[in-house]
């Protein structure tokens, strides 16, 4: 981990050896088993299918079986020709990703981790919308540890990169801003920042004015070697917001906030339909507060504060 300064712009880079980073290697073998146990049903649901479907001369299930297989067979293949064929090699990376994380001592976490992380789905149906905000988590987690970025307090001007892109571009020791994986924002709006030491990490949480969040970081992961020349570019930054005009310009566009807006107070009114005459049927209302009411809070959240 190292922390730098060129004049004024402050620089990071926090990068752990991937191939010996157990809690990546953690989530990952996790996560292929449960991918593992979700392939092996799906196919043994087809089988069922398809051998119902036989036996008691049922066409529509055949069909809808060899419907899925033509999807998932032929035509997956052929989508990631293309892929191979025109995309590029950090595309083509997120499609098929490298095999090199396999570890031979963490199959065996694979394999038992994979269905005891789903027995709670089997006894709690409710619990499957749980699985991809866990799995999010899981990756940021692992991701936000890999990290390069810089921060001029000059012009308040911050450009960075977490996960694969930090490793790409910390080993060729520059951020290119016009490279997609490299994020780059104007932190003028800045009005606060409060720190938390985790372990080897520091995490600063930026508090902005007014309609001045959105398209910015609310976190900042950096090694705990820059905690201290970071902390002090990001009070220089939010100090020299104090001074200029409160008024804030940012946000969204107010045709945009309106539709946000709009769009989240019918969500809301569609969960509280559920809530009202589905009661008795707790699985349903359940789904209804996890996607539709979940959805109208955060649209109304950007409506007022974006």
């Amino acid at each position: 981990m190292v922390a730098a300064t060129d004049d004024s712009a402050v620089t990071w880079a926090a990068l752990p050896d991937r191939e010996s980073d157990r809690l990546r290697l953690l989530v990952f073998h996790l996560g292929a088993g449960v991918v593992g146990v979700v392939g092996l049903l799906v196919v043994a649901a087809l089988v069922a299918l398809a051998v119902g479907g036989r036996i008691g001369g049922d066409t529509g299930a055949l069909l809808l079986v060899g419907v899925l297989l033509f999807v998932g067979g032929p035509m997956s293949l052929w989508y990631l020709r293309l892929a191979s064929t025109h995309g590029t090699e950090r595309e083509l990376g997120t499609v098929l990703p490298s095999a090199g994380w396999v570890r031979r001592r963490y199959l065996p976490v694979a394999v038992v981790g994979g269905p005891l992380l789903l027995l709670p789905l089997a006894l709690q149906p409710g619990l499957l919308l749980a699985y991809p905000l866990a799995f999010v988590a899981a990756r940021w987690a692992v991701d936000l540890r890999y990290t390069v970025g810089r921060l001029d307090p000059a012009t308040g001007r911050l450009r960075w990169a977490v996960g694969a892109a930090a490793v790409e571009y910390g080993r060729s020791g520059r951020l290119d801003p016009n490279e997609r994986p490299v994020r780059t924002c104007d932190l003028t709006p800045l009005r606060r920042v409060h720190r938390r030491q985790v372990g080897d990490y520091t995490l600063f949480f930026l508090r902005y004015r007014r309609r001045g969040w959105w398209g910015r970081p609310l976190l900042l992961v950096v090694p705990s070697g820059a905690t201290e020349r970071v902390g002090a570019a990001l009070k220089a930054v939010a100090e020299a917001e104090t001074e200029a005009d409160e008024e804030s310009t940012d946000g969204l566009d107010r045709s945009v906030r309106v539709a946000l807006g709009a769009l989240g107070t019918v969500f809301l009114c569609a969960t509280g339909v559920f809530v009202v005459f589905a009661v008795e049927r707790l699985a349903v209302v359940a789904y209804a507060v996890a996607t539709l009411g979940l959805f109208g809070a955060g649209m109304l959240v950007a409506a007022l504060r974006g």
